[in-house]
C-alpha cells in the first residue's frame, strides 16, 4: 500500500463528552454520530434526520472546531439557543481540534 500526504489520516479531532468523562479522538470531519457509535456514551440518537431533539446537545468548549450549522438545527433550535452553543448531534460534524460537549440526562424510555 503507498501513502501520500491526502491518504494519512494524522490530523485528529478530540471530544470530550462531559457527563460520561470521556475523551477521545477521532479522525477530522467525522459525524459526532459516529463518533458514539465508536465509543461508549450516554448521548442517544432518536431520528437522526434532526426533527425529534433526542440528541440535543451543548457545545461547551471548541464551537470554532465544529461543523457549520444544518437547516434542521435552524429549524429545530432557538437562535438563542445556536447562540449558546446548543446543538443537535445527529447533524454536527467535529471539524478539528478540541471540542467538548455536554448533555441534560436522556429521557426515561
Amino acid at each position: 500500500m503507498t501513502s501520500s500526504l491526502t491518504e494519512t489520516h494524522d490530523f485528529m479531532a478530540k471530544v470530550t463528552f462531559i457527563p460520561d468523562n470521556v475523551t477521545h479522538e477521532f479522525e477530522d470531519g467525522t459525524p459526532l454520530i459516529e463518533c458514539c457509535e465508536e465509543v461508549d456514551v450516554s448521548l442517544t440518537f432518536g431520528c437522526t434526520e434532526g426533527t425529534c431533539g433526542i440528541c440535543e446537545l451543548t457545545v461547551v468548549k471548541g464551537r470554532e472546531n465544529c461543523s457549520r450549522f444544518t437547516e434542521e438545527e435552524k429549524d429545530y433550535l432557538l437562535p438563542e439557543d445556536l447562540e449558546e452553543g446548543m446543538r443537535l448531534g445527529c447533524q454536527l460534524k467535529i471539524r478539528r481540534g478540541e471540542v467538548a460537549i455536554t448533555w441534560k440526562g436522556n429521557r426515561a424510555k
